[in-house]
């Protein structure tokens, strides 16, 4: 994750060494602008000023998306790299490594499969001036993401939380992203921009382009709405300009040998990242969690007879009605809770007197009843 940090600053320093390449003859074209509403529409043509404008505030937006996320997570993501952070909880910084290492895994072994069986994806990029690339893509970087995001995301998540009179009062986040839980409503919004977001680079790339940007565009909406929009924009920079300094510099070897290098690390930690969020997304379609660690017991737990005959108090959803003897202490369990006095907490099935806290809720440990 530290040499892709190193390497996006240096894809920033290009974007801005660039702007002595674009700047001095980008007002002489014209430049249509577009949006997804919901297929690729065309809305107006820019040039003059106008696009020399237009093209400042692209460069300006990304620059203070990749201070954003730096500054903001810089101290979340360093408690990470020393491992000292709760499970679960990630910065900005670092997931949008961790996304962009998964996602290059799958481009990768994408492009393996297309190669075995024979099949030449179309580039009409290929051909295009450094004045070209370095406008279009930091272009992509920055419009897409409002248009597929903003627009397909945030803002029908904000009809929606009006008419189930959700808090819709800081209205800025829907425009921002950030700070969302993903629940069924924002995983399908999620899954519906990402796919038009994917059906919009047929039209220029071909058929073979859609998976590959519809699975991005899955990472993108995850960032937007966990940490904000200038996280997905950092990630669709890192890569639309990817290959934008070995493009700009051709002659510096090192620079090349350093990217291929790069991208065969990225990529093979991308594979651990990728099984990762598979994983994630099994939880959220099947409610377990699978990553999770056992709570340790501290004791040795023993059986005790009864009536009913020998029964494990540890052991939840036994049949009967165990009559536990007076005075019994069951071993302290880590994240167990015990009341301090009578009044405390008493299980509405089958009276026991002690529980276990765990997903927000608390579980008898003889029966297992949550409430």
């Amino acid at each position: 994750m530290i040499t892709y940090i190193a390497y996006l600053m240096v894809t920033v320093a290009v974007l801005v060494y660039g702007i002595g390449i674009v700047l001095p003859d980008i007002g002489r074209h014209d430049y249509t602008v577009y949006a997804l509403l919901p297929l690729l529409t065309p809305l107006f043509s820019i040039s003059g000023i106008a696009l020399e404008t237009y093209y400042l505030a692209i460069v300006a937006a990304i620059i203070a998306s990749v201070g954003w996320i730096t500054i903001s997570s810089l101290e979340g993501f360093i408690s990470e790299m020393s491992m000292k952070s709760k499970s679960r909880e990630h910065s900005a910084l670092f997931e949008v490594c961790a996304v962009f290492f998964a996602i290059l895994f799958f481009d990768l072994v994408l492009s393996f499969l297309m190669t075995a069986v024979g099949y030449e994806p179309s580039d009409p990029i290929g051909d295009s001036s450094d004045l070209e690339l370095l406008f279009s893509l930091a272009n992509a970087s920055v419009w897409e993401e409002l248009v597929a995001r903003v627009l397909l995301v945030g803002m029908p998540l904000l009809f929606v939380d009006i008419f189930r009179r959700s808090s819709a009062a800081r209205l800025h986040k829907y425009f921002l992203g950030g700070g969302f839980r993903i629940g069924m409503v924002e995983a399908a919004l999620i899954i519906i921009s990402a796919g038009l977001f994917g059906l919009a680079h047929y039209d220029a790339w071909g058929a073979w382009k859609i998976l590959p940007s519809a699975i991005a565009g899955l990472g993108f909406g995850y960032l937007f709405l966990r940490h904000g929009l200038p996280a997905a924009i950092v990630l669709h920079f890192a890569f639309d300009y990817m290959s934008m300094p070995s493009t700009v510099f051709p002659d510096s070897v090192g620079l090349t040998v350093a990217i291929v290098v790069g991208i065969l690390l990225w990529a093979g930690l991308g594979s651990v990242f990728f099984v990762y969020y598979i994983l994630r997304m099994a939880e959220f379609v099947t409610g377990r969690k699978y990553l999770e660690e056992k709570p340790q017991i501290i004791g040795v737990p023993t059986p005790f007879p009864s009536p009913y005959g020998t029964i494990d108090p540890y052991e939840p959803h036994q049949t009967g009605a165990p009559s536990i003897p007076y005075g019994y202490q069951r071993p302290r369990e880590a994240g167990s809770w015990q009341p301090p006095h009578a009044g405390g907490y008493v299980c509405p099935i089958c009276g026991y007197t002690q529980a276990r806290w765990a997903d927000g809720k608390l579980h008898c440990m003889r029966c297992g009843h949550s409430s």
